[in-house]
């Protein structure tokens, strides 16, 4: 048996190798078969006539992820540690612990030994740096700690933590050279908490995949006369996270970025809150109130965060209508493929055995991370 920590996260031994079979639903196919694996996918085999009623879907993906279960990024290590096994029993197999602006030295202290925590029995993949080279305009939810770009605060962060991702504003002084060094870092660049125009955008946008963090939140909007960050999403965006509570974006707006933006890919920017009651906690070291699926600062109509997770979110894209190759796609795919993750978010010869096997309802029924069955 391995055992991770106490909050329940017990994965069973795997045999030379495992099978399970049901209807496997990609992002561009569907069809009943039987999957052999160990840790990756041995081998698919396609089967007419199969009585089951089992989906198999690949395991969720979520990029920008705070926190869950009382627990979050910024409170360092061990709560990372259990935040991400909270997730993972909600389906989510890959998933980058997302910071918020703070300082050089809270950041440090909260990712120190990242690093240790990324293994076989682990759905932490890296890091999604939100902030701090924000415009302090748009904050949001975040902090009042916007900083200029620095390569030096990126070099001793990534010295422990495997940054994968970084949220930033392209309109603030210093970017013109701080954006193509985190592009030869391989670090993936998203615009958000910006008041950035679409110029400014597309100046780096027509030679990297950016993307853009939770779309038509904290950003310059789709002005007719003076076009912002969403103008340059929708008009030449490839890549875009969206959150899919349907509280900071209405189905109809999700709907249209589908339209718009190729490879848009559902996060929940969840935070600690998230799996808790409703009540009174801290985010970002100030008050909020969490009531009825939503979290506020207090005294304000700002949202801070979402209580989401990818299994809601999934459902979410359901109840809209959304095709489930589609739904699969948002929640899995297209994510990786920003990340340029070849062996997760799609179920094929080669690929991490991370799934999820669904009942007729969508339910989840059993997670497969590494090959291993972490519930049932």
């Amino acid at each position: 048996m391995f055992r991770l920590y106490k909050q329940k996260t017990i994965f069973t031994e795997m045999t030379n190798s495992n099978k399970v079979s049901g209807k496997i639903i990609n992002y561009n196919d569907s069809y009943s078969g039987e999957i052999t694996f160990d840790e990756n996918i041995l081998n698919i085999n396609k089967i007419e006539e199969i009585n089951s009623k089992n989906y198999i879907i690949p395991g969720f993906v979520d990029l920008h992820c705070h926190g869950g279960g009382g627990f979050d990024t910024m409170d360092g290590v061990q709560a990372i540690q259990k935040m991400s096994s909270y997730h993972l029993f909600k389906g989510t197999t890959s998933l980058l612990a997302t910071t918020w602006t703070s300082s050089f030295e809270h950041t440090y202290t909260a990712l120190k030994d990242f690093n240790s925590l990324i293994d076989m029995n682990s759905n932490l993949i890296g890091v999604h740096l939100e902030g701090p080279f924000i415009n302090p305009e748009k904050l949001g939810a975040q902090p009042a700690l916007a900083i200029e770009p620095s390569i030096d605060f990126i070099e001793k962060i990534n010295e422990i933590a495997d940054i994968k991702t970084i949220t930033l504003a392209p309109e603030i002084k210093g970017m013109e050279m701080f954006i193509p060094f985190l592009i030869d870092k391989n670090i993936n660049v998203q615009f958000g908490h910006t008041l950035a125009d679409s110029k400014t955008c597309k100046k780096y946008m027509n030679s990297n995949d950016v993307s853009f963090t939770h779309l038509y939140n904290a950003m310059s909007d789709n002005n007719h006369r003076n076009p912002g960050a969403l103008s340059a999403a929708l008009n030449n965006g490839k890549f875009a996270e969206v959150i899919c509570d349907l509280n900071h974006v209405s189905e109809e707006a999700i709907l249209i970025a589908k339209k718009c933006i190729p490879d848009l890919y559902a996060i929940t920017d969840s935070i600690a809150a998230s799996g808790m009651k409703d009540g009174s906690y801290k985010f970002a070291n100030v008050e909020i109130e969490k009531k009825n699926n939503k979290v506020y600062l207090n005294g304000t109509n700002t949202l801070a965060g979402s209580v989401l997770n990818m299994h809601d979110t999934f459902l979410n894209l359901l109840k809209m209508k959304i095709s489930i190759k589609d739904a699969v796609r948002m929640t899995s795919y297209s994510a990786a493929k920003f990340l340029k993750k070849e062996d997760i978010g799609v179920i094929d010869d080669g690929k991490k055995a991370n799934f999820l096997i669904l009942d007729h309802d969508f339910n989840i029924k059993s997670i497969y991370l590494n090959g291993k069955l972490i519930n049932g």
